[in-house]
């Protein structure tokens, strides 16, 4: 109680292969050091990596991995929120006109 402000920690969890111990030091050491990220947690029979940390941004520490380590990640928590664009077919040509109206 009082005015104590709870500290939530976000937790990222992402799907990476992982076939060795060697691949699990490559993640840990791809991650470590890394903005925001506080603890990294790897399981190499379920292939998942748990990285917790306050200012850790997801969409970073994934580009990070595909960056360092391997193009097969995937993000499992939390998903990104997707921003739909509607107007792109029109930023692609301006010039032709619409026919179905």
């Amino acid at each position: 109680m009082g005015n104590k402000e709870q500290i939530v920690e976000e937790e990222i969890v992402l799907k990476i292969y992982m076939h060795c111990e060697g691949c699990v030091s490559k993640v840990i050491n791809c991650l470590k050091g890394f903005e925001g990220i506080e603890e990294v947690k790897t399981d190499m029979k379920s292939n998942r990596v748990v990285v917790k940390g306050q200012k850790a941004d997801p969409l970073k520490v994934l580009e990070r991995i595909k960056k360092k380590y391997s193009t097969n990640v995937e993000l499992i928590s939390p998903k990104p929120k997707i921003i739909p664009n509607d107007h792109k077919v029109q930023e692609r040509h301006p010039n032709v006109a619409l026919l179905s109206r």
